[in-house]
């Protein structure tokens, strides 16, 4: 009996580990992808984050990569005098290609 609770509680681990493993190294790719989009963009983050803090008047505070096909933007959010502000900018030609009042929609 108690040969069988270890061998259970066993397997219930490595279930775990492997489920946290997997979650972990898939979560590395997208992260290894958005370095490759930055590394590829015409401009660089600072740039974007210089174009969204004059685009809004406020002070960046986070800013990260948005990559949907082959179209990738610079997401930048921004907290200045009219609230929350989150700016895309399109990483190759760097307009601004979007804002909205508020964080970063999901």
């Amino acid at each position: 009996m108690n040969i069988k609770c270890t061998t259970s509680l066993l397997l219930v681990g490595l279930i775990g580990i492997g489920a946290f493993a997997g979650t972990a190294f898939a979560g590395g790719r997208g992260e290894d992808r958005e370095a490759t989009a930055l590394q590829h963009a015409k401009i660089s983050l600072s740039q974007a984050i210089s174009s969204a803090k004059q685009q809004t008047g406020g002070r960046a505070y986070d800013a990260g990569m948005d990559i949907k096909g082959s179209r990738t933007r610079i997401i930048v959010e921004t907290n200045g005098p009219k609230g929350i502000q989150t700016v895309a900018i399109d990483a190759q030609s760097g307009q601004v290609v979007g804002s909205h009042a508020g964080g970063e929609q999901d």
